[in-house]
């Protein structure tokens, strides 16, 4: 009797412990990329953020490697990524001692997200927020790319924008 006291007391714990009350994980035990997307599987859906920030890229005309937030390393994206989203948020309006524009895109298709828009266009203000058009969405990657801001006609004096990309690992 005094074993399968044991062994229903460890069922019991075993069921416990399975048990988890609402919201007993919360904000603190997730904190930023807690869990990201390496820890993810093949079939949930993935996002990078990169950032663009004059004070760190300056900018030159010219294709600029977008970097991870606070101006870390660039991500790149992998390769038979199947991007499904891409959203663009201003946070400091651009600026440009001409009339520059921006196409924003990754190695080898430098337009596919944005075709070269003009840097003074309402989706990069302050707090703007732009998802679908004139931002597309398109393609998969056949090798692991960098994330570019190509930067055409004048430099950029002055901005600060995120892009995030969302995909699905491809075959």
């Amino acid at each position: 009797m005094a074993g399968q006291n044991n062994q229903n007391r460890k069922l019991q714990n075993l069921i416990n412990i399975g048990k988890m009350a609402d919201d007993s994980v919360g904000a603190s035990e997730l904190v930023d990329d807690s869990v990201g997307n390496a820890a993810l599987g093949s079939l949930q859906e993935k996002t990078l953020l990169y950032e663009y920030d004059f004070a760190v890229s300056g900018g030159s005309a010219g294709a600029i490697a977008l970097t991870g937030r606070g101006g870390v390393a660039p991500t790149q994206l992998p390769d038979n990524a199947v991007i499904t989203n891409v959203t663009i948020e201003g946070v400091t309006d651009n600026t440009s001692g001409g009339s520059a524009t921006i196409a924003l895109g990754y190695t080898g298709q430098t337009g596919a997200f944005l075709a070269a828009t003009a840097y003074n266009n309402a989706m990069w203000d302050v707090n703007a927020v732009t998802s679908g058009a004139p931002v597309v969405a398109t393609g998969k990657t056949t090798a692991a790319v960098a994330v570019l801001a190509t930067i055409a006609t004048a430099d950029l004096t002055a901005g600060k924008w995120y892009v995030w990309v969302t995909y699905f690992e491809g075959a």
